[in-house]
């Protein structure tokens, strides 16, 4: 998605492994208010329900393909046009 140039970007989250069971998807896309950090972001998208909560606070996380903490907030990102959050929590075999 774009970035709005307001208060809120748009932004595409990608769920992996854990992560994808517990948000009920493996992809989503919404509107979040750019304050918000990466871990927030992925949660809003993926519905907030406790297990992706639970899943969120070990999950690595790519932005646009460079690895980000999930504390860093979407405004102190470099670009936001285009975002794209992956969430990839630990798994066996990879």
């Amino acid at each position: 998605m774009r970035d709005s140039g307001g208060n809120t970007v748009g932004v595409q989250v990608r769920f992996f492994a854990a992560a994808a069971e517990a948000a009920g998807t493996d992809a989503a896309t919404v509107q979040v208010a750019r304050d918000l950090s990466v871990a927030d972001a992925a949660a809003q998208a993926g519905g907030r329900s406790s297990e992706l909560n639970r899943v969120l606070t070990f999950s690595s996380y790519l932005v646009g393909g460079l690895r980000e903490s999930g504390q860093k907030r979407l405004a102190d990102l470099t670009d936001l046009t285009d975002l794209t959050i992956d969430v990839l929590p630990p798994f066996a075999g990879g």
